[in-house]
């Protein structure tokens, strides 16, 4: 019967299944782990089974629930379903995400207990988002509560990083069901996150109506799920079926609601790839699935290793390196695709000329679908401003105008405020403690107290200041009205080195714990925007011009063949050629990622490597790999992922083993080892060629990779 179902449904559709798919598609009974490795036809497989459970099994579509992460994802899967199956069949499944299932199980179980509520959790502008606190007139809302809660602890305002942060921690400790007494195992940099984190669940607990923001969705519904049994037979009599999708993108509160749902009879198919599990920071866990025979027992695990999307040259490599990981389930992606390119890596001196790179390969370019990946959404913003600048459309897949509205790039553009009109103490009162001249609040008071039409340092200097003013107020005040005839890129330099604002940037990453290698890299880029610009008014426009070519960038994804987009938000997509740019190290893998393996910690490390292969997966038949040496004067070596795609690509310039020395391919960040000459270490920089080792004895060196090799100068410890 079953042969009789694949070959209707090819007539129908036009899919022929392979064997693999075939398993997944007639196991209807008892937990099935479905392993899809990218473009092995996932969703299609998934659509044949619920149609396969309709048209064969005869079971009735409101007992079938499809259970997948995101809406867009969800509608996908239904419209794909009505693609194949409107023609023979009536049946509506109930296509859903994890959040409004469990948004229908909390909103049954509150109206039967006959509680209010009211969901305090949506989008809000940043004009509203300034208001004051204003007790109970000012609308219920999350980011209001949580700015409330921030001062009554900290007593002082919350700042846009610090919001965006705490709120990443309630979500990070509500998925992952950290207890009160664990929350310190959730790391936060926002001062007394915890303290807030217990006010805001209080404030919400003890309101009339209940509060509840989405992730209390889920935290809700657990809760009800495993005390209420009379709504769990409910719903495990309801839905007999249940299929979930993208599963490892689930968090442990989503996994176990899922388990709840599964019941006894555990009639799920859940379909997974382990090795693109990328959402860790909002509470993914991928320890869940590798589990998951553990938490099914007897249940069965399918792999479809098959991939129709990408040449052999991108599948092969792609599957050398996802290898890196330990943590996973063992298979061997393949495909029986036509050969093209290979992989290329481009590594260029410098970063403006990486840009160029990508700029005349997409000038270059016919009519193919084109994307280029990065980790971090910043990275979009010199590539836009040039893209715009040469005519060329894109469409953003992240829109993040958070760049724009960053505390650095308002401080440069105050730098240039006061160049303009030096009697601005608001201007000043930014900026003060961040431009050498050691100005104190109590100068910006007195300066604040009464108006005046002279410049604020030659008020200053007119008044009662300490001896080491005398000399540093002249010198800044002729700095700043000399940037004002300055080209916008000249001052942003003046700024950095000779107001001292670099240095203060490393006071303050010290002080507040602030990523500076984040910030440094900020303000490279406005340095890039400003380059051959006349003026700071000239520089000034273009970001606010530049923030609305992105902000409208959304609307050309039907007629732009090119593509921008985070490595996390291309997951899921293809496109005929990609290019992966700003490999190197402190961006993929991050300094943290690094720092945190060779501390034993490999769990980042091995969610990085996942975002790579995520990145590699996404192109059909053209794959670039860029990296670059220098961006502005910092010298920067090559993702160690690039070095290891070398290895791959070309192992026989990995060299061969001597002697009892290390080949290439042992070495890594976090590797022990014994060099003839200055004894133990550990290797804690890999990248390009060269490698660095902290010894014992001799303290940290640089050293280059093929002399070690070619010398065998190097043994495992």
């Amino acid at each position: 019967m079953s042969e009789q179902f694949f070959n209707k449904m090819e007539q129908v559709t036009g899919v022929k299944l392979n064997d693999v798919q075939k398993q997944a598609v007639t196991h209807t009974d008892g937990p099935l782990l479905l392993l899809a490795s990218p473009g092995s036809g996932k969703t299609t497989t998934l659509n044949m089974k619920i149609g396969y459970l309709l048209l064969e099994k005869q079971v009735p579509a409101d007992q079938i629930m499809a259970v997948t992460f995101s809406k867009a994802a969800a509608n996908d899967m239904s419209e794909r379903f009505d693609q194949f199956f409107s023609t023979v069949t009536n049946e509506k499944v109930h296509f859903s995400t994890i959040h409004s299932f469990a948004y229908q199980v909390v909103r049954e179980s509150l109206r039967g207990s006959g509680l209010p509520y009211q969901l305090i959790e949506g989008s809000i502008s940043d004009e509203e988002l300034k208001k004051g606190w204003d007790g109970p007139n000012v609308p219920l809302h999350k980011k209001f509560i949580l700015k409330k809660l921030y001062w009554d602890t900290n007593g002082k305002q919350i700042s846009e990083e610090d919001m965006d942060e705490l709120m990443t921690y309630i979500s990070l400790v509500k998925n992952r069901m950290v207890q009160y007494k664990d929350l310190d195992s959730i790391e936060c940099n926002v001062s007394q996150a915890g303290t807030i984190y217990q006010a805001y669940e209080r404030f919400k607990q003890n309101h009339e109506p209940v509060l509840l923001d989405f992730d209390d969705m889920l935290t809700y519904c657990h809760k009800i799920l495993d005390e209420d049994a009379g709504m769990l037979a409910k719903y495990q009599r309801q839905f007999e079926y249940l299929l979930t999708d993208e599963s490892q993108d689930n968090s442990l509160v989503q996994h176990e609601i899922v388990e709840l749902l599964a019941g006894p009879q555990a009639n799920i198919c859940v379909v997974a790839d382990d090795d693109q599990s990328i959402f860790a920071w909002r509470g993914s866990d991928v320890t869940k699935l590798l589990q998951f025979e553990k938490s099914y027992p007897g249940a069965t695990v399918l792999t479809m290793s098959q991939n129709y999307r990408s040449t052999p040259e991108i599948v092969h490599a792609s599957n050398q390196f996802i290898k890196r990981n330990e943590k996973r389930y063992p298979k061997d992606m393949f495909t029986h695709n036509d050969s093209a390119e290979a992989i290329e890596i481009k590594s260029t001196r410098t970063y403006d000329e990486q840009l160029q790179r990508v700029m005349n390969a997409i000038q270059a370019s016919g009519d193919e679908d084109i994307a280029v990946l990065y980790r971090n959404n910043t990275s979009a913003v010199p590539l836009a401003d040039k893209l715009e600048k040469a005519g060329i459309d894109f469409y953003m897949k992240d829109i993040d105008p958070k760049f724009f509205k960053h505390w650095v790039v308002e401080d440069i553009l105050n730098f240039m405020r006061l160049s303009y009109n030096d009697k601005r103490v608001d201007i000043l009162e930014r900026i003060h403690t961040k431009c050498n001249a050691y100005i104190s609040k109590a100068q910006i008071a007195f300066l604040k107290k009464k108006k005046s039409e002279k410049s604020v340092f030659d008020r200053l200097l007119d008044s009662d200041i300490p001896s080491y003013q005398e000399k540093t107020l002249p010198r800044v005040k002729k700095t700043i009205r000399d940037m004002n005839d300055m080209a916008p890129d000249r001052a942003i330099r003046t700024i950095r080195e000779k107001l001292g604002y670099d240095a203060s940037i490393k006071k303050m990453a010290e002080k507040f714990g602030f990523n500076q290698d984040q910030l440094f890299s900020t303000l490279s880029i406005l340095e890039n925007i400003a380059e051959g610009l006349g003026t700071l008014k000239e520089f000034a426009d273009r970001l606010k011009k530049l923030e609305q070519i992105i902000q409208t960038s959304k609307f050309n994804k039907s007629t732009s063949r090119l593509t921008l987009s985070t490595f996390h938000s291309a997951k899921g997509l293809e496109y005929d050629r990609v290019f992966m740019i700003d490999l190197v190290n402190g961006v993929i893998p991050s300094d943290d990622d690094m720092e945190r393996f060779r501390n034993k910690d490999t769990a980042p490390m091995e969610e990085a490597v996942r975002l790579f292969y995520v990145g590699m997966t996404r192109a059909r038949t053209n794959l670039e790999l860029l990296t670059y040496q220098y961006k502005a004067d910092e010298r920067l070596t090559e993702s160690i992922f690039v070095t290891n795609m070398r290895r791959i690509l070309k192992p026989a310039a990995s060299g061969a083993l001597t002697g009892e020395g290390l080949s290439a391919d042992d070495i890594e960040l976090g590797t022990e080892i014994v060099h003839r000459k200055f004894g133990p270490g550990v290797i804690t920089e890999y990248g390009g060629d060269s490698m660095g080792i902290q010894f014992e004895e001799a303290g940290f060196k640089e050293l280059l990779v093929d002399v070690c090799i070619d010398n065998g100068l190097l043994q495992k410890a």
